[in-house]
């Protein structure tokens, strides 16, 4: 008995240090005409892969048309597939799988691709998505202002946004706080900003640019300050059954019209004076008040 126990336990503790193998994905070249190829990262989970054992392939049908391993780009301080696909014919469908090597898993790239010969898709600084699953593709600024700067209004109207602030801010050197679709970067150029941590020249207008989690979309802003001299406040009053709502506008800048519209439509439009303006007898609603170019809603309902 001793002597069949022996290789019994053995066995048993070879299997308890088995760790998984790549998968043996494999194309032989000689067998296509045409290629075409992708720069990309690779993302499991939520996790961008960084492994030189990581790795992507292709295939049609089941069959592999093409592999790359993860390689270390030094400038860029991140891993990239260099992924070469072959093919006889244009327009047949790929689909794609990535090897996890850490959690040694093979996960199912969310997403076809089209082979088209000779195309490229992906670069270092907006490289191809394979990831599974799928990561988000929106790149929009959701809010955008200043660390330790009240700015008086913020209007975000398509990729333009607008800010107005105090004539005593210094603008040379901001330091922007700004939220973002989820996973999407801020860029300047191609140097990311991170939010709350950066000094920025706003005097004259910036562009960025903001690059969606799966790296996709590419969107451009513009962000423009005003400065006003003095101080804009805004104060309003709900509606009772007996008398209509109110909007008040206080700006120490004296002769500086401000406009109210509904909808679009225009309601009224007044000159500051010393006090302020008043837009009184509102019906409850959703109003806009422009001033010096940004505007603000306010809504007016009725008094509990």
């Amino acid at each position: 008995m001793k002597i069949l126990r022996y290789p019994t336990i053995l066995l048993l503790m070879l299997g308890l240090n088995t760790y998984g193998q790549a998968p043996g994905w494999s194309v032989n070249e000689s067998d296509f005409q045409y290629t075409m190829s992708f720069v990309g990262f690779l993302n499991v989970n939520g996790t961008t892969l960084s492994s030189t054992q990581d790795k992507v392939a292709a295939f049609v049908d089941g069959t592999c048309r093409g592999v790359a391993n993860l390689i270390y780009v030094s400038n860029q301080d991140r891993y990239y597939a260099y992924l070469t696909v072959f093919s006889n014919q244009d327009g047949e469908t790929m689909n794609f799988k990535v090897y996890d090597a850490t959690n040694d898993v093979i996960a199912e790239v969310a997403g076809e691709q089209s082979f088209q010969i000779n195309a490229h898709y992906g670069n270092v600084f907006q490289a191809y998505s394979f990831a599974s699953p799928a990561l988000n593709d929106q790149a929009e600024i959701l809010d955008f202002s200043f660390s330790g700067i009240n700015a008086f209004s913020t209007a975000i109207s398509g990729n333009q946004i607008a800010i107005d602030v105090d004539s005593s801010t210094e603008l040379t050197g901001l330091n922007a706080v700004f939220e973002l679709s989820e996973g999407a970067e801020l860029y300047r150029g191609t140097q990311r900003i991170t939010s709350g941590s950066n000094s920025i020249d706003f005097s004259e207008g910036v562009q960025f640019s903001v690059l969606s989690e799966d790296q996709q979309v590419l969107t451009q802003w513009e962000v423009d300050i005003s400065l006003i001299t003095g101080t804009l406040q805004y104060y309003k009053k709900d509606a009772v059954c007996y008398r209509g709502g109110a909007i008040r506008v206080v700006l120490s800048q004296g002769q500086t019209q401000v406009s109210l519209s509904q909808s679009g439509n225009p309601v009224a439009t007044q000159t500051v004076d010393n006090q302020g303006v008043v837009f009184d007898n509102l019906e409850p609603g959703l109003y806009s008040v422009e001033v010096n170019g940004f505007s603000k809603d306010i809504v007016v309902g009725y008094k509990d």
